[in-house]
């Protein structure tokens, strides 16, 4: 290629779609911006046993394995684990730096970044941070204060960021894949996983991983939704197995999200911040039900969001087995309500996040020259 420069980036990002996929946006649309200017060679790092062990190389990205988990409270034997985790993860990820020589250290936030984000700032390598939550999560909070920029979802979260790094935070909105931008036609998308075009279909996602509480709850009332009229394309991860059924398609993952939306009226899912930006880009209304454990209440943080713009509606996990039935039936007989809920989501949604976000990271590597 003809007056190009090599652009290497390290990119840590995964441990669920929730963080991986934003990340991956942002990747996928920088390349976009940068070519045919560069060479773009984005080098990811990740646990092999979560999701960003298969997607990754799946895509034909150039993947460093670490064994680098999260950390789950004092009590908790898997914590200790650390002790050997950490440091082989930062062997490997100084190997992969003297090897490569990124120009930038794009992380998102997860355990995955305390590694690469301290062999970056030993080596004065640009840290590009990306929050996609209403809160900055603790990862987020230590590293945020090494980091060149720091990439938020919506002004909120700024203010949970330390105050010395707070003129350094750019607000780009939460980046969704690109194949999520247009959405394929509604009946077509129902006829690829077998459903029936004219019922309408309640779409229940619990994460990449599936959601336990939420599974159960969906199994509980089956036969009211579908007696209701509708019908159900389900996420359920790969642990939980429902009974195949009549107007309801099961799968452990859903690879193509695009279509998955485009099924569906009404969606019931956990909160986490790429799921919300994903409804109010698309302008889906949503049952919202927060992940319960996260240490800093993020879900419900981005939750209420949604809530106070009267574009979803918030059920307590502990409370499904009261609570849920009664906010469904109303949403199932209540179009008028679904399409304000579905118009509200789509005026707070940001869809050209990746783009924005890409464009700070292309300045940042311009400067850098």
């Amino acid at each position: 290629m003809q007056n190009s420069s090599r652009v290497p980036i390290f990119v840590a990002a995964g441990g669920t779609g929730g963080d991986l996929f934003p990340v991956l946006a942002v990747v996928e649309e920088l390349e976009r911006t940068l070519q045919p200017r560069t060479i773009f060679e984005p080098m990811f790092i990740g646990n092999p046993r979560r999701i960003e062990g298969q997607v990754i190389p799946a895509r034909g990205y150039q993947f460093i394995p670490i064994p680098m988990r999260g950390y789950y409270g004092l009590g908790r034997l898997r914590t200790y684990s650390l002790a050997w985790r950490l440091p082989v993860s930062l062997a490997r990820v100084v190997r992969g730096f003297v090897s490569v020589r990124p120009r930038v250290a794009l992380l998102a936030g997860s355990y995955l970044s305390l590694p690469v984000a301290l062999v970056a700032r030993s080596v004065r390598v640009p840290i590009v941070v990306v929050e996609i939550n209403a809160v900055p999560g603790k990862v987020n909070r230590i590293v945020s204060r090494w980091a060149e920029r720091i990439l938020v979802s919506v002004p909120s979260c700024r203010d949970g960021l330390p105050r010395s790094v707070q003129g350094r935070v750019s607000v780009v909105g939460t980046p969704i894949r690109s194949e999520l931008r247009t959405l394929p036609d509604a009946q077509k998308a129902r006829r690829r996983f077998g459903l029936e075009t004219e019922r309408p279909v309640l779409l229940v996602l619990g994460g990449s991983l599936g959601a336990r509480s939420i599974n159960q709850a969906v199994e509980t009332l089956m036969e009211r939704i579908l007696a209701a009229g509708w019908q159900i394309l389900w996420q359920t991860g790969a642990e939980f197995h429902t009974p195949s059924r009549a107007g309801v398609v099961a799968r452990p993952f859903i690879e193509d999200m695009a279509s998955a939306y485009a099924t569906a009226e009404l969606v019931l899912s956990r909160a986490g911040g790429s799921t919300v930006a994903e409804l109010t880009a698309l302008g889906k209304a949503a049952i919202l039900v927060p992940y319960p454990h996260a240490a800093n209440r993020e879900q419900h943080y981005n939750a209420e969001m949604l809530v106070a713009a009267k574009a979803a509606v918030m059920v307590d996990d502990a409370e499904l087995t009261t609570a849920l039935w009664p906010e469904l039936s109303r949403l199932l007989h209540d179009e008028h309500r679904r399409l304000e809920m579905a118009r509200a989501a789509r005026s707070i949604g940001v869809p050209d996040a990746a783009v924005r976000a890409a464009s700070e990271i292309a300045a940042l590597i311009s400067n850098g020259q």
